[in-house]
């Protein structure tokens, strides 16, 4: 997908993303309904995932991403800028680029790309739903919902579907709440047509957003590629996250 159309999907679906990681970085050990946990195991196990301290990818558009996976700090090397997240601001690089978007843009793509781990974090509730039939696939869904003080947005909502014979993830349905009031049932869609496994866990080569309205799926209206991807023990060195003295604070959504 051109980098223009995937900055465009960045404007419609950054807000489900969450500036504030929903897990801190002592986040004790968790346990999850059978359904929840069997998902996390057809895709390499959530303790796995959390023996993990450093995930890195390149995108098409020529960008390397790099996230501490402890704390969620993010640092975005591109042709034209750089973007990091320290823990407290995101900031740009050199001070006379465009910021205007990078607040949003800074944790986009992780969130989708670390699917379905992320719906591990702390603050998490959980439904199981109906099965549901999707391009002649029955599957099975679990709807995840967020506690009043968890994130940037917490009326978000996130519906995970999944082979319910493999437990493999297919789609991914979400809702858009930052800056408005209260939930939405409104949802946008993802597929996740294409897995790789990178130490020991299944994670995702492409995403696929597709059309959906009325309850019905339509084509694909864009798409993310991931490759030379990274994910290990090693704790990322602190000082790749920090501020250079020649950035700039990314501004908030309101500012």
């Amino acid at each position: 997908m051109k980098y223009n159309l995937i900055l465009s999907l960045a404007v419609v679906v950054f807000y489900s993303c969450q500036t504030n990681p929903k897990q801190t970085e002592d986040q004790p050990l968790r346990s999850f309904p059978e359904e929840v946990s069997k998902v996390f195991e057809a895709h390499g196990g959530y303790d796995q995932w959390t023996e993990m301290s450093a995930l890195s990818y390149a995108m098409e558009n020529g960008e390397k991403q790099l996230i501490s996976l402890k704390d969620r700090k993010v640092l975005i090397e591109g042709e034209e800028r750089t973007i990091g997240f320290d823990g407290n601001e995101v900031w740009v690089q050199p001070d006379t680029a465009d910021a205007s978007r990078a607040r949003f843009y800074h944790n986009l793509y992780f969130y989708f790309y670390a699917m379905p781990f992320v719906l591990g974090d702390s603050g998490i509730s959980y439904e199981q739903l109906e099965p549901k039939e999707m391009q002649e696939e029955v599957l099975s869904g679990i709807k995840v919902s967020y506690g009043e003080a968890v994130g940037d947005s917490p009326d978000d909502n996130y519906i995970l579907w999944y082979d319910p014979s493999t437990y493999q993830m297919k789609w991914l349905m979400y809702t858009v709440t930052y800056g408005k009031d209260g939930a939405s049932d409104r949802y946008s869609l993802i597929k996740y047509p294409e897995w790789t496994e990178v130490n020991g866990l299944k994670l995702p080569k492409k995403l696929q957003w597709h059309v959906y309205k009325n309850d019905s799926i339509g084509d694909v209206r864009g798409e993310a590629l991931f490759t030379d991807v990274l994910i290990n023990k090693e704790v990322p060195n602190a000082q790749l996250f920090e501020m250079p003295e020649d950035a700039q604070v990314a501004p908030g959504p309101e500012e």
